[in-house]
């Protein structure tokens, strides 16, 4: 049994109306369990919690034509849950608890509209998730490594237009850049994802009631792979054995509403 009193404290401050700065704390709370498969004394898991803090703001100028919202935050884990590769069957994981990590970053969100039927945005964070001193995975210390699958920063920016042809039909086009940075696949940090980028673009028709679209998600092809989990060597090579990302894709969709 596990039982948990998680609070969340708020204070904002509206510089003017829809525009405030704020400042929240909040307490997480993950249940313990047990594993349906794992190494012999590992059968089961502890409770994890978390401190969570951040600070913002979110202002709006020039007739609201231009939005921009910016964070801070900071979060502590204690007693950190993590996959753990079973040793003794390759491709299996267990659950198990980690002494603790931490992650602290910041976050910046850009929407400008230019001009009626323009709009541009963009959003941009770093981030910085790593296990505390003294904290073990597999068996081994992983103080001050990276927590896996977490990029040191991320963006999305992007153009979409607009254009009424008629009263009840308008075009569209959209156009976004995904960036993704270096990210860890394991908690030793033996192998990684160097940065990549994705293109989607998408374009149609909308009327009163119906629309039409087509589509494209990694319009050139980038070829990455976004997890990968330790494998017995004698079967990988690398140590390694991961999934690729999904390659260049298209896709047409279309709907009604009543």
């Amino acid at each position: 049994d596990f039982s948990d009193v998680s609070p969340q404290f708020t204070v904002a401050y509206h510089i003017v109306p829809k525009e405030p700065v704020y400042i929240t704390a909040t307490r997480g709370f993950k249940a313990g369990g047990f594993n349906s498969a794992s190494p012999t004394g590992r059968e089961a898991y502890g409770e994890e919690h978390s401190w969570n803090y951040e600070a913002g703001a979110k202002t709006s100028w020039l007739g609201e034509r231009l939005s921009a919202n910016a964070a801070v935050f900071y979060l502590d884990w204690q007693d950190l849950q993590v996959n753990v590769p079973s040793p003794a069957v390759p491709g299996q994981f267990y659950i198990a608890n980690a002494a603790g990590a931490t992650s602290k970053g910041v976050e910046l969100e850009v929407n400008a509209r230019p001009m009626p039927g323009l709009d541009l945005f963009g959003v941009v964070g770093y981030t910085d998730a790593r296990f505390r001193s003294g904290s073990v995975s597999s068996g081994a210390e992983v103080g001050g490594n990276k927590l896996a699958h977490a990029p040191d920063y991320t963006a999305d920016v992007g153009v979409q237009a607009s254009r009424a042809v008629s009263r009840s039909m308008t075009l569209f086009a959209r156009a976004e850049l995904v960036r993704y940075g270096d990210y860890q696949y394991d908690d030793a940090n033996t192998r990684g994802q160097t940065a990549y980028s994705l293109t989607n673009l998408r374009a149609g028709v909308r009327g009163r009631r119906a629309f039409a679209e087509g589509w494209v998600r990694n319009a050139f092809d980038t070829r990455y792979v976004p997890i990968a989990f330790a494998y017995n060597p004698g079967l990988a090579p690398s140590g390694f054995i991961g999934e690729s990302g999904a390659p260049r894709t298209f896709g047409v969709r279309a709907g009604l509403s009543f």
